[in-house]
């Protein structure tokens, strides 16, 4: 691997399902995985701050609050986390598993996402047990969700994309059907919130705008020639944008993670292939740094694979402005 990047030491036993870097302090990394723990490192030092066992089965999902930290998984509870990451309070729970936590800093609500068709909003603000501020039915099972200023994308299964507006939480802004032919793996926001990308399991993403005039479009990616003039398709499990220049990475069961310029409708790079799957990715709040999650996503079923791994991988200034568009 290159020397602009380093292997984390300490990593999870068990696959990666999310890592989020703290929205004010670039060294703070957070993860979960399916060992029950969640874990928070020091990226800067390489140290593992702290790991807990406070959930019973798999964590699927995290997030920072405006103080400390949520998580939710399997077994369908929601935990907060103290500032110093010491003790846990279960804040509430769902009648399914915790797919997808969202926290709206704008107004401190925090938005979880479950297996059983519904969203519930939360006082993220205490960390105390409490009744849900607002439950919301949906159609199917919550797949993925992304938060930014007062807006949340939800993504479904059965291909739904619903927005949100946190300060009106009782009916979707809008609802889409994703113009991806398979099931969503990953919505995210762009940092401006004039739209979203989200990628699917058939190696496709797609880019949408709200809004505006400009032009939604889909494209093909993470996939390699075959012998017999076929291609070899991989999910695409991961998206992230980078915080300044609004490009963004995707990362696919094949190992890869390329960037792309969502203007220009071009791929400025593709990154060499790491020991298995990308489960997930994250910038920290500069855009200087990129977490990768290499860690095997069972598309393939049971089998040996690598262990899992968390890289932080250097990001130059340049590497991510998007190219300007020719006269």
């Amino acid at each position: 691997m290159s020397s602009k990047q380093f292997e984390l030491s300490h990593p999870p036993g068990d696959g990666i399902s999310r890592l989020k870097f703290h929205p004010a302090d670039d060294s703070k990394l957070l993860v979960s995985s399916w060992d029950k723990q969640v874990r928070l490192y020091d990226t800067q030092r390489d140290r593992l701050t702290s790991s807990h066992h406070g959930h019973q089965a798999a964590v699927l999902d995290i997030a920072f609050g405006n103080e400390g930290a949520f998580s939710g998984g399997l077994d369908r509870r929601i935990l907060a986390w103290d500032s110093s990451f010491s003790q846990t309070t279960e804040i509430g729970r769902h009648d399914g598993e915790v797919s997808a936590l969202e926290f709206a800093p704008a107004n401190g609500i925090l938005i979880s996402g479950s297996w059983d068709r519904t969203l519930r909003a939360w006082d993220g603000r205490h960390q105390a047990a409490a009744s849900p501020i607002a439950k919301l039915d949906v159609e199917e099972r919550v797949y993925s969700m992304s938060a930014r200023g007062t807006l949340v994308a939800v993504a479904l299964a059965g291909r739904k994309i619903l927005l949100y507006d946190t300060r009106r939480f009782e009916d979707p802004l809008e609802i889409r059907e994703s113009s991806l032919k398979f099931p969503t793996r990953c919505v995210k926001l762009m940092p401006d919130c004039q739209g979203f990308v989200c990628s699917s399991v058939e190696g496709r993403v797609a880019v949408e705008y709200l809004g505006t005039e400009k032009s939604n479009y889909a494209f093909k990616c993470h996939r390699q020639a075959a012998d017999d003039n076929t291609d070899l398709v991989y999910p695409v499990n991961a998206v992230a944008f980078h915080p300044v220049h609004h490009t963004f990475v995707t990362g696919g069961s094949d190992g890869v993670v390329s960037l792309w310029d969502p203007d220009n409708k071009k791929r400025l790079k593709q990154y060499q292939a790491y020991p298995t799957s990308i489960s997930a990715l994250d910038f920290n709040t500069t855009g200087s740094a990129l977490a990768v999650a290499s860690s095997y996503t069972y598309d393939e079923g049971e089998k040996s694979h690598p262990p899992d791994s968390i890289w932080i991988k250097s990001i130059s200034e340049n590497e991510t402005k998007p190219k300007a568009k020719k006269l």
